[in-house]
């Protein structure tokens, strides 16, 4: 269903290392074509996250399901979708798996780029 967007990279095996090294923060959509819930996360993530930290972060997607993509999942140990893996200057920082809301997600973010709150 998640198609590429104008606001999240498409991303593949081969780009996948280089956008995310590229990028101080960093948000990426793994998702699958067959899961319903993939759709209202990329919608979600385009349009329900508060513009100063849209700003802030660089997002991209990375369909789970061609075989040259398996590898990067299982190196997130990526179970199940919608998973969101956050990156902080090339290391994941945070990941997680199923929907959330947008003030969640909000809140992930603020952590990613303003640090934690504790």
């Amino acid at each position: 269903m998640p198609a590429p967007s104008p606001q999240q990279t498409q991303l593949t095996s081969e780009t996948f290392s280089e956008f995310v090294r590229g990028h101080r923060f960093v948000v990426i959509h793994f998702w699958a074509a067959w899961n319903g819930y993939d759709y209202t996360m990329q919608k979600l993530l385009e349009s329900k996250i508060p513009g100063e930290l849209r700003e802030r972060a660089t997002f991209a997607q990375f369909d789970n399901d061609p075989p040259a993509h398996h590898e990067i999942c299982r190196q997130h140990n990526v179970l199940n979708v919608p998973f969101l893996a956050f990156y902080r200057d090339g290391s994941l920082a945070r990941s997680v798996t199923g929907m959330r809301t947008p003030e969640v997600i909000a809140e992930y973010l603020r952590e990613l780029a303003y640090g934690s709150a504790a």
